[in-house]
């Protein structure tokens, strides 16, 4: 089958050939396209993950927070018995 891409920039291109490694444009299109789903599914995991780490880094900011709080608390109350 025959794809003809009509109006494609050429500085796009080029750098659609160097990031695939195809010396030829519609290689290089095949090559996106092929590899566009399982990419995007990546992404998506990606972003789940990022998500997640940013859940529990919250998490531990609090938990550092109330150590710090604690910690201050104590510090005070011993302070005071002097």
């Amino acid at each position: 089958m025959l794809v003809k891409i009509l109006d494609a920039d050429d500085q796009f291109v080029d750098a659609l050939k160097s990031q695939t490694g195809c010396t030829t444009a519609s290689k290089a299109y095949v090559h996106a396209a092929e590899h566009y789903e399982p990419l995007r599914a990546q992404v998506g995991d990606l972003l789940s993950e990022i998500a997640a780490l940013r859940r529990r880094l919250s998490v531990a900011n609090q938990t550092i927070e109330g150590a710090r709080s604690a910690a201050s608390a104590l510090l005070d109350r011993v302070g005071q018995s002097d």
